[in-house]
């Protein structure tokens, strides 16, 4: 017989809809997901450098927010560096 423990955790109220939507779709126990979730994650973690995982939030200032939404809305033109790139070419 398997030895189990509790363990608390603190999610948002969307994360937790979320949860109850995808157990209740696929008749899953919520034990069952978030144990699963947690060992392929620690997995992951364990298999990957640092660099290569994007944090999920990126906060920034809000001066830095206004011209990140001004480029998103008026990109700049493509330089020729980055013509070059999006061909293939190694020149």
């Amino acid at each position: 017989m398997s030895r189990h423990t509790q363990i608390s955790a603190t999610l948002s109220e969307a994360t937790k809809a979320r949860l109850d939507r995808f157990t209740r779709s696929r008749g899953l126990k919520k034990n069952f997901v978030v144990e699963q979730a947690l060992l392929h994650y620690m997995e992951a973690r364990g298999e990957l450098p640092d660099e290569a995982l994007v944090p999920a939030r990126l906060v920034v200032a809000d001066d830095a927010f206004d011209r990140i939404a001004e480029d998103i809305a008026h990109p700049p033109a493509p330089t020729p560096a980055l013509r070059e790139l999006m061909r293939g070419r190694d020149d």
